[in-house]
């Protein structure tokens, strides 16, 4: 009954926004987000995205639809094997709308540091707005692609946003921009960072480009999450590669468990624990 309510209510909200009467549909919003949430959640469109504001946290999306729970769901996946401490420093690499940010930033605390890397400038502006929200002293935003090196590349931006992505200049597709790309080399030394807590990546098949430049007898990085993006087709096969990689570079590797069919890309994360001797 849920589901459908909540559906009914999408349908409304989207009926309102096409006739642009957005305090109506901020209405409607409002009650399928607090539904979701079981919490007063207020929904505002602000010209460009569409803010979340509940008693602990908050989101600011592309959509209407947007469901709060996102913002803890995932947590259990990338803090399946590092569990932070205050005062850690999480690398957040592929943020897309920052929906674990304000949990990342609440883990660490007040004199910890999170560390978000996203590409897409649409999503940057989106987690600038969540920061200022919320006050998150504690969160630096870096806007650029990472990989291999530092060049212009060019950026898918998909209507979903659920695969945005660099892609080679000749894949067939019109609907992208041209953005800086940087390494991860470059980031940590800019921060004048050298022992890292904990580094997610979620960056779409990009992983091996991360990777390959760092020098790891450099920094000291001790925990990883890397999700690997094989079950998206044969040009996106990284799980190998980077499970390797973290072997030959002495970690202890592992999966999430327990795998389901459900949530099959939740099996290609990768988890890297440095080994101690």
């Amino acid at each position: 009954m849920i589901k459908i309510i909540t559906v009914i209510l999408r349908i409304i909200s989207k009926f309102f926004i096409r006739i642009k009467l957005y305090l109506i549909a901020n209405l409607f919003s409002s009650m399928r987000a607090s539904i979701l949430l079981k919490k007063f959640v207020k929904v505002k469109f602000d010209g460009q995205d569409w803010i979340y504001k509940w008693n602990s946290s908050a989101a600011v999306s592309s959509v209407c639809y947007y469901n709060p729970e996102s913002n803890y769901s995932d947590t259990d996946l990338f803090f399946y094997k590092y569990k932070p401490n205050q005062n850690d420093i999480i690398i957040d690499v592929g943020v897309e709308n920052g929906s674990e940010i304000p949990e990342f930033c609440k883990a660490v605390g007040i004199y910890g540091k999170v560390i978000a890397v996203e590409a897409d400038p649409a999503c940057c502006r989106r987690i600038k707005k969540l920061k200022k929200i919320l006050n998150l002293d504690n969160l630096t935003i870096i806007e650029q692609a990472v990989g291999d090196i530092n060049k212009k590349v060019n950026f898918l931006q998909e209507k979903q946003e659920l695969q945005n992505r660099v892609i080679d200049k000749d894949v067939n597709n019109s609907n992208y921009i041209e953005i800086n790309q940087t390494t991860i080399n470059d980031i940590l030394k800019n921060l004048n960072l050298k022992k890292i807590n904990f580094i997610k990546v979620n960056i779409e098949g990009a992983e091996i480009n991360l990777l390959k430049p760092l020098n790891e007898n450099y920094f000291e990085i001790q925990n990883w999450c890397i999700g690997c993006h094989d079950f998206m087709g044969v040009n996106f096969r990284t799980y190998d590669f980077v499970k390797n990689w973290l072997i030959n570079n002495k970690y202890k590797v592992s999966n999430y468990e327990p795998q389901k069919n459900k949530t099959f890309w939740r099996n290609y994360y990768l988890y890297g624990s440095k080994i101690k001797y």
